[in-house]
């Protein structure tokens, strides 16, 4: 006989989960939701091309077509028929340096006109009598018209205006300077000779002997008048004003103390005069050597002593002054930074949006998965897809000749945290975008705000004080001084770059998980 034993109820075994089970489902989840933000992208094989081949495109189109940043500006050059020939051309060359000049003479009425009716950009003219102006110590001004209509335009001119007419203010004192110095010469031999007479005059001789003298001193001395006239004003002299202010100085001493002879000879008392006879050689003696300075000194030393040579360090191991970048290779940062910021503002704006309009949430809620781990999830599976896209340009850049002089590691450092700093305010468009069209328009406006003053274009310097708020929370702009130093200077970024960025990145994240966890309550 067998007895039927009752099977014993099993005791509930308790399960516990250990803390790496735990970690390895978080993981799971968010790597669920990385695979899907991938595969979604993987699908549009055009996005992928677009987002590679599209900048490069543009900045190759840029490159081969831009020739230079200065405007060209069609000029009207009205000079007086008064003006000599060579400095007529001299002027007209350095004119045409920063100027475009047109062809048909003008009349400075027609001019106007043609300034006015858009025919002309500039219209300058040049006053008539220019020396003898410089010699009443006047300022000879020469007028510049324009009709610009942009403020950078008219920048431009102003100045391009004011360097132009520096040099013509050079090339006028050099000129003037130049024939001071050849008249110099000529009562240089005067003096030596109006020298000897005087010391003739010390000695007895005849009443037809005095005549003949003062003949010639009256002669030297109206010489030194003319040629005290020709100095041009010490005033108008950079750096050698004292010397001519001297050399003016000495030639009214002599020319007083010529005209004092002249009167003791008209007398016929040299008995009376010996003094004063001594006195004027002895200045004459003066004026002959302050003139020997002057004529020793090029006209070019005299108007401008300080002259200027320019040496870019980058080149000057290889003999080169210049050193800058072509454009297409300066502008290529910049480039890099607006298509990753782009990028990730455009992909980040459209992901909550579109799945909160299609009811995803809902089915997010009952997952076991978390706000948090669908965040991460897609921030990875975005910041794939952008570092490979990123990782493409920058390998086309280089067969551009875009060079990366700084190190990889701090270049893929800084590209991860544009990344993450552009998604994080993608995804705060996201979360406070009503629809797709919001969406679209919300990164519109943060394009037009990175290309004003992020300093792709313009730079940061050219703004207010208190724009630079806004430029600080664009991403783009200090991943374009980042990018620069790293792939030009070959520098490391300026810890304010890492700080900003990061900064951007832990806001924006902390923001979207508030306002996604907010919604996700909702849904």
């Amino acid at each position: 006989m067998t007895s039927t034993v009752p099977d014993r109820p099993m005791p509930h075994t308790l399960t516990t989960t250990h803390p790496a089970d735990e970690v390895t489902r978080w993981l799971i989840r968010i790597r669920a939701y990385f695979l899907k933000e991938v595969r979604e992208i993987r699908r549009q094989p055009l996005l992928l091309i677009s987002l590679v081949a599209g900048p490069l495109l543009v900045l190759v189109i840029f490159g081969a077509g831009f020739v230079n940043s200065n405007p060209v500006l069609r000029t009207a050059l009205i000079l007086p028929d008064d003006l000599p020939v060579e400095l007529r051309t001299q002027i007209t060359g350095l004119v045409g340096l920063n100027f475009r000049l047109v062809n048909r003479a003008y009349t400075p009425v027609e001019a106007r006109a043609a300034l006015a009716n858009g025919d002309l950009d500039v219209v300058q003219i040049v006053p008539d009598n220019v020396f003898g102006k410089l010699q009443r110590g006047e300022n000879p001004t020469i007028l510049i018209y324009s009709n610009a209509i942009n403020p950078l335009v008219e920048g431009w001119i102003q100045y391009l205006a004011y360097a132009q007419v520096n040099e013509i203010n050079k090339a006028l004192l050099t000129e003037q300077t130049r024939l001071a110095q050849q008249q110099a010469r000529a009562v240089g031999v005067r003096i030596a000779v109006g020298a000897e007479r005087l010391t003739n005059l010390e000695r007895e001789v005849s009443r037809a002997e005095q005549e003949a003298i003062r003949q010639e001193l009256r002669t030297l001395r109206a010489l030194i008048v003319q040629f005290r006239d020709t100095i041009p004003p010490e005033s108008l002299f950079a750096g050698r004003g004292d010397d001519v202010e001297q050399l003016r100085a000495r030639a009214n001493e002599a020319i007083r103390s010529l005209g004092e002879v002249e009167a003791i000879l008209s007398s016929g008392d040299l008995e009376r005069g010996l003094d004063e006879l001594r006195d004027s050689k002895e200045l004459l003696r003066l004026l002959d050597q302050q003139i020997a300075i002057f004529v020793s000194i090029a006209p070019e030393t005299i108007v401008s002593p300080v002259q200027q040579r320019y040496q870019n360090i980058r080149t000057e191991a290889i003999g080169q002054a210049s050193g800058a970048y072509p454009a297409v290779v300066y502008y290529a940062p910049g480039v890099l930074a607006l298509l990753v910021q782009h990028t990730a503002v455009s992909l980040g704006a459209l992901a909550l949006v579109r799945e909160r309009m299609m009811g995803a949430f809902e089915l997010f809620r009952v997952s076991p998965a978390n706000m948090v781990q669908l965040l991460i999830g897609k921030y990875l599976g975005y910041t794939v897809v952008i570092a490979v896209a990123s990782a493409a340009l920058a390998a086309a850049m280089r067969l551009l000749g875009v060079p990366l002089n700084g190190s990889w590691l701090l270049f893929i450092l800084l590209l991860l945290m544009l990344t993450i700093a552009s998604l994080g305010v993608g995804f705060l468009i996201s979360t406070v975008a009503g629809s797709d069209s919001q969406a679209i328009q919300f990164a519109m406006i943060s394009l037009l705000l990175s290309i004003f003053f992020s300093g792709f274009f313009i730079s940061r310097d050219s703004f207010a004080a208190w724009v630079e708020p806004i430029i600080v929370i664009i991403p783009m702009s200090h991943g374009v001084v980042g990018f620069q130093d790293l792939m030009l200077r070959g520098i490391t970024p300026e810890p304010a770059v890492w700080i900003d960025l990061g900064v951007i990145a832990i806001v924006t994240f902390g923001l979207v998980t508030f306002l996604t966890q907010r919604q996700f309550r909702r849904a």
